[in-house]
C-alpha cells in the first residue's frame, strides 16, 4: 500500500503526543545547527515531559534517522507555524510503527536510504509515549478532509 499525499493531510491539529516528538525534534534541529550535541539536552527535556524510557528511544530514533538521511531534515519554524512535510513524515510514520509499519516505511523512503531500522525504533518509541500517556494516533485517510467555508465574506 502506498501513503496517497491525503495520508499526510491532519484533520486536526497536533496531538499532545506528536507536540511532544515535534518539539523534540525541533530542539534537537536546533541543536545540530549550533554544533552541540543534541542527545543529553533533548533526552533532560523528554525526560522531565514524559521518562527515561521515552527519552532514550527517542535519541535512538533520531540518531537511526540521521545515519539514513537522504538529504537534511526540513524544519519549519515553530514561531511561523505549520509542519514540513519532513517532520509530517517523521511523525506519522511514528504513530503508524504499531499499526502499519510498512506504510510507514513508504512514508519515509523520499527521507530516508533504508527506513527500516527508524521504523523499528518508531514502534518502540510509540509504545514507550503510549504508556506515557502521550499516545500518538494513526493518521490514515483515504481522501482529503473537506474543508467548507460557512459563508463567504462580503466586502
Amino acid at each position: 500500500m502506498t501513503p496517497s499525499p491525503a495520508a499526510m493531510c491532519w484533520s486536526s491539529g497536533p496531538t499532545p503526543g506528536e507536540k511532544l516528538l515535534l518539539s523534540a525534534m525541533r530542539q534537537w534541529a536546533a541543536l545540530r545547527l549550533t554544533d552541540e550535541r543534541p542527545n543529553r539536552r533533548v533526552a533532560q527535556a523528554l525526560s522531565f515531559r514524559s521518562s527515561n524510557r521515552v527519552a532514550g528511544l527517542f535519541v535512538a530514533w533520531m540518531q537511526s534517522v540521521e545515519a539514513t538521511l537522504r538529504h537534511p531534515i526540513q524544519i519549519q519554524c515553530p514561531v511561523c507555524g505549520g509542519i514540513s512535510t519532513d517532520e509530517q513524515r517523521l511523525v506519522v510514520s511514528c504513530g503508524l510503527a504499531g499499526t502499519a509499519t510498512a506504510v510507514g516505511e513508504t512514508l519515509l523512503e523520499p527521507l530516508l536510504i533504508d527506513p527500516q531500522p527508524v521504523m523499528v525504533l518508531a514502534r518502540a518509541l510509540n509504545a514507550a509515549l503510549n504508556v506515557d500517556g502521550y499516545p500518538l494516533p494513526a493518521r490514515l485517510r483515504e481522501a482529503p478532509a473537506e474543508h467548507v467555508d460557512d459563508r463567504a465574506t462580503v466586502h
